[in-house]
């Protein structure tokens, strides 16, 4: 008689579940491949690539149809004064200062961001007084300076053979120079007639980011209780954290009985159009002189914040190249939903490029010639030498 220890039982015992297990595992597994075969042979033929592609066709006129409803929906307030090329040409050549200014403020240390020695500046902005600069924090740039080292007779030089470009370069030694730069985005001018405030379009890369970084926060009006749409994350950080000093704080200095006109291109149109809020909430004695033009603006807010922005400011213009790329983001929707702001008078200037179409000189010859319009259907091409 054949006779078992314990230790021999329990280890056959938990050997046969273990493969029962693994038996059972597999034949599971078996049976959900084999019926995942069998699906995608019932989706295969069924499958009609017609259809499909009439879906997707369908889909894009789906979401086409969307994007002109909350375009066609938006009530935006009317203006009650008239588009002034006047001011217009005013501000897009203030915008092209305020791009100088910035450039400048970059290569001389020693700038204060006056506007008289700017090569744009014209003896028609001699009635305006500086009131205020706004500037960003600092920035360190770094820049290679070729500089001319004289060179010892050495020896050492006697014995080697240069070519003439190798000696070139070898006495020429790129000095890298470290130093921070206030960064600047505008300016406030006033007269006895009127006050402009402008602020400059995109120029560095982290502006650019900014631009297409499309999140969305509530726009922190001044009553808890109310709701005031919400804005682009990015826009409103320059704004807030970026600019000094405030827009609104350079309002207070302002004449009450004038109109102040406010403008910007590219970037400076969605701080033109926060800073026009912004001061038509906090600094209400303004409200009714306010007159905002935006150039090349990207959206800034969703439908209740343009909205509200056009009932306090009515009188808004948006001026657009429509060859211009940058107008269109953010998209109408991507995080959240975006639309514009202002009455819209547009030209086209198609000048072969994102960048030409863009700067703030294309527009700029566009209004000097008075070829932007208000609902055209059609519109002649104006090229430019960039």
């Amino acid at each position: 008689m054949v006779k078992f220890k314990r230790r021999q039982v329990l280890f056959a015992g938990v050997t046969a579940g273990v493969t029962a297990s693994l038996t059972a595992d597999y034949w599971g597994n078996q049976r959900d491949r084999q019926r995942q075969a069998e699906l995608e042979t019932l989706a295969e033929a069924q499958r009609n690539p017609d259809s499909l592609l009439q879906q997707a066709f369908q889909q894009d006129v789906t979401t086409a149809k969307e994007l002109r409803k909350i375009n066609a929906a938006l009530r935006l307030t009317s203006p009650k004064i008239p588009y002034s090329r006047k001011h217009s040409k005013l501000l897009i050549e203030c915008s092209k200062l305020a791009t100088q200014q910035y450039l400048k403020g970059k290569i001389d240390p020693a700038y204060d961001g006056t506007l008289t020695s700017l090569p744009a500046y014209r003896s028609n902005l001699d009635r305006y007084r500086l009131i205020a600069v706004f500037k960003g924090v600092e920035e360190e740039i770094e820049e290679t300076v070729d500089v001319n080292v004289p060179v010892a007779l050495d020896p050492v030089y006697q014995q080697v053979e240069y070519t003439e470009a190798t000696v070139q370069k070898t006495l020429r030694e790129a000095v890298k120079l470290k130093r921070k730069i206030p960064v600047f985005f505008g300016f406030v001018l006033s007269s006895d007639t009127d006050s402009l405030i402008v602020f400059r379009g995109t120029q560095r890369t982290v502006e650019w980011i900014d631009d297409l970084t499309a999140l969305q926060r509530d726009y922190p009006g001044a009553d808890a209780k109310q709701s005031y749409g919400k804005i682009h994350q990015g826009f409103w950080d320059v704004y807030q954290q970026i600019l000094t000093p405030l827009p609104t704080t350079v309002a207070q200095q302002l004449n009450p009985s004038r109109p102040c006109f406010i403008g910007g291109h590219s970037l400076g149109g969605p701080l033109a159009i926060l800073a026009a809020i912004e001061i038509a909430l906090k600094v209400p004695r303004l409200r009714s002189q306010l007159q905002l033009y935006s150039y090349a603006s990207p959206r800034v807010g969703d439908p209740a914040f343009a909205e509200l922005h056009s009932r306090l400011i009515p009188n808004s213009y948006r001026v657009v190249n429509l060859a211009d790329t940058i107008p269109l983001v953010p998209p109408t929707k991507l995080d959240g939903t975006y639309v514009h702001i202002g009455q819209e008078w547009a030209f086209l200037s198609q000048n072969g490029d994102v960048l030409p179409n863009h700067v703030v000189d294309t527009y700029r010859n566009a209004i000097e010639r008075e070829l932007e319009s208000y609902g055209a259907k059609t519109y002649q091409n104006l090229l430019r030498d960039i």
